[in-house]
Order: structure tokens, then C-alpha cells, then sequence
């Protein structure tokens, strides 16, 4: 290898491996960062011009994540949909900075509401980036960029409230290239959610609960599973006999510590209520309610309702509605249901008597065709935001119970 080609690969590793990149929108911006870098005597950092596509193929390139990123916005239409899709492509740790041509108030506002942790209009100078690299702490009352916790439940047992979890992991895991999403099941006797992700049950819950002080990238690489460092599993596996209680707080503190380490948390409850429950719902950003049209399965969900927005202010609550039993003549009328419940139905799932099961055996995906498959999917846009919930659009009561014969 000559002296030329040593420095190429020299210089491409830094860019792989850099704590700070930065991604400007030409190359007279691109000089004037690299300039104060230099000023603040910086080198760990890669500058480089271009979208915020390519910074997201850069990204897709690099062994883990940088510490922070800075990138221009400027021309972008759409820069709150742009920016979007920059989070799906690097770790919720990640400090993302914003540098544009405008001094808009109101996009500021909307910049630090989506996560970004800070604007500036151009030029950049260097006792803006000084700010910005000294002193990451300075930026704690402003909204922290974390993954989504979702809460998922069901009203009584039986109703596939593991089956709709599972998939949902699925779905989120699938919707974008560099997503990161951790299963979790709370079932301390080891429920059959990593078996429904293909993986085999874990036992590192109670590590992770002991440690949540020390939930880094390398300590979840040592206790998760996973097969494609995209999807994750964390759960129990404790014998019949061995029981387990966690400190007051210490699940509620687990999913703050893994929301900075994923996108999107799915924690599948065994049971609705209890002191870990309650600490799921309080740190929620979504719960999902899973109920079949039974009668108790009813006035449980109506009272659930109460209970999750009483313990999560700010947890927005999604009622799944899953046939479990093919459709008969005499069972309960979905209008009058959804009208005792007081609440309305985001998605509706059509009686599915193969696809679920087979899914859980098999430990895949269920397959596209399946009625579970095509609205769990729904329901995963609905929580990324892709597609506006319209009370689980029109018809859905049409889609769930087909005329009885």
C-alpha cells in the first residue's frame, strides 16, 4: 500500500469513526466550520457538504453513532419532515444541532419542540460552535430527543394483546432503515413475547433493573438479544418459585435510560394494573389498549382509560379492538360497545384465526395477507405519525364483524 492510499484509508476511517459531523449546505459554509474547528483546536470531526439525505447514507456508513451532529437546513421546504427522518437514521442520544438561513422565531420553536437541541442562522461562527461543543448540559431545559415508549395492554387475557405487541415491534423495526426498536416483556416468568420474535428467552431484566445506572451502549449490547442489531429483546425467565419486585421507580427509571438508546420501546404487559404497569403508563408517550367486544372486556376498558391517563398526563391512549371468536349472531354490537367505552377505536382487527398462531410458532413475522398483519401496520404509522388517526377510518366496524351467517 503506497503513502497516498494509507492516507485515504486514514482519512476515511476518521470520517467513520468522528464524535462531531457536520453537514453543510455548500461548500463556503463547509470552510467556515472547518476554520473554527480549527480555532477551537477540534479534530475529532467530520465536515463534509451536502443533504440531509447524504448525511443520513454517511451515517448508515459509520460503526455507531456520533456524540453530535450538525446540519444545514437551508432550502429545505419541509425541514420539520427532512429532520424527520434524520432521527430514524441516528441513536436518540445523538445531539442534533440546526444551522439555516432564516431567523424565525417560529421555526426555532418548532425546531426545539421536534428535539433539536439548538438553531442558528448562517454564518456560523465560531462562538456559536463553541457553545454548542463545551457545554452539552446548558441545553437540559429544552426537550431532550428521546425514542418512543409504547404501552401495550390488554383489557382481559386472551385477547392478543402479545400477538398485536409483537407485530407492532415489527412494523416500526421495518419502517425504517436504521431504526432500533427493544421489545420488552414484563412477564417475570418469562412471557411468550421473544418467542414470537424469534429469539430465545432472556434472563437480563433483573441485571438491567439492578444497573440502570449504567445502561450504556456496551452494557445493552452484553444482556439484549438480538439477530440483525436492529430489533432487541429484553425480558424475564424466572422459575415458578422466584418471584420478583422491582424497587419502586426502577422500571420507570430502565425505560428513561433505554428511550436514549432506541427509537421506539414496545413493552408488552402481562397485567393491566400494578405498581410495574403504573410506572410503564407514567413514562408512555403511547398506550395501546388491546379488547375484544365482550361485555367484562368493556367495562375493564372504560375504567383502564381512566387509569392510564391518571398515572401518563400526556399519554395518548389508542384502543385496539381484536375479534377473537369468529363473528356470531348474538355478540355484543360494536356501536354499542365503542359507545359504553367512551372512547374511540384507532384500529380494528378482523377475526384472524390462522395467521397469528402460526407467526408465534414459527417465530416470524405474520404474513402480509393476515387481517392482524395489515392492521397493526396501520396502527404503527399512526404512532410514527405517518398517518393521521381518523377513529380507525371509515367502516372499521364493517371490517371487524362481517355479517354473522
Amino acid at each position: 500500500m503506497g503513502v497516498l492510499d494509507a492516507f485515504d484509508k486514514e482519512q476515511k476511517e476518521a470520517a467513520l469513526n468522528a464524535t462531531l459531523v457536520v453537514f453543510m449546505a455548500d461548500e463556503a459554509g463547509r470552510q467556515q466550520v472547518i476554520q473554527a474547528l480549527r480555532q477551537l483546536n477540534i479534530s475529532d470531526a467530520y465536515v463534509a457538504v451536502g443533504t440531509i439525505n447524504d448525511l443520513i447514507d454517511h451515517l448508515g456508513k459509520m460503526e455507531r453513532s456520533p456524540e453530535r451532529l450538525i446540519v444545514d437546513i437551508s432550502g429545505l421546504d419541509k425541514p420539520l419532515d427532512a429532520l424527520d427522518q434524520l432521527a430514524d437514521a441516528c441513536d436518540p442520544s445523538v445531539t442534533v444541532y440546526t444551522v439555516g438561513e432564516k431567523n424565525d422565531v417560529t421555526l426555532y420553536r418548532l425546531l426545539l419542540q421536534a428535539g433539536i437541541t439548538d438553531y442558528r442562522y448562517k454564518p456560523l461562527t465560531v462562538d456559536a460552535l463553541r457553545l454548542w461543543l463545551d457545554d452539552r448540559d446548558g441545553y437540559s431545559v429544552r426537550q431532550a430527543r428521546s425514542g418512543k415508549i409504547i404501552a401495550v395492554a390488554g383489557a382481559r387475557g386472551g385477547v392478543g394483546a402479545t400477538s398485536v405487541a409483537g407485530q407492532l415491534a415489527r412494523e416500526l423495526s421495518a419502517g425504517g432503515a436504521l431504526r432500533k426498536v427493544v421489545f420488552i416483556d414484563m412477564d417475570v416468568f418469562g412471557g411468550a413475547g421473544t418467542t414470537l420474535m424469534g429469539m430465545q428467552s432472556n434472563h437480563a431484566m433483573p441485571e438491567v433493573l439492578d444497573s440502570v445506572a449504567n445502561l450504556d451502549a456496551q452494557f445493552l449490547a452484553r444482556v439484549l438479544t438480538t439477530t440483525d442489531d436492529r430489533m432487541y429483546t429484553l425480558g424475564f425467565n424466572n422459575a415458578f418459585d422466584q418471584p420478583f419486585q422491582p424497587e419502586p421507580g426502577a422500571v420507570a427509571a430502565m425505560l428513561t435510560a433505554l428511550s436514549q438508546q432506541f427509537h421506539y420501546l414496545v413493552v408488552d404487559l402481562p397485567h393491566a394494573g400494578g405498581m410495574v404497569a403504573n410506572e410503564v403508563y407514567s413514562r408512555a408517550n403511547f398506550a395501546c389498549l388491546v379488547s375484544d367486544t365482550s361485555v367484562h372486556a368493556g367495562r375493564v376498558l372504560a375504567s383502564l382509560i381512566g387509569h392510564v391517563r391518571g398515572y401518563g398526563h400526556d399519554t395518548v391512549v389508542h384502543v385496539v379492538l381484536n375479534a377473537v371468536r369468529p363473528p356470531v349472531k348474538a355478540q355484543v354490537d360494536p356501536r354499542e360497545f365503542t359507545k359504553a367505552v367512551g372512547h374511540p377505536v384507532t384500529v380494528a382487527i378482523p377475526y384472524d384465526g390462522k395467521f397469528p398462531a402460526l407467526a408465534e410458532d414459527l417465530g416470524e413475522g405474520m404474513a402480509k395477507e393476515s387481517q392482524m398483519a395489515k392492521a397493526v401496520a396501520r396502527l404503527a404509522r399512526t404512532l410514527t405519525g405517518e398517518v393521521v388517526d381518523d377513529d380507525a377510518g371509515k367502516g372499521w366496524i364493517r371490517r371487524l364483524f362481517k355479517r354473522a351467517a
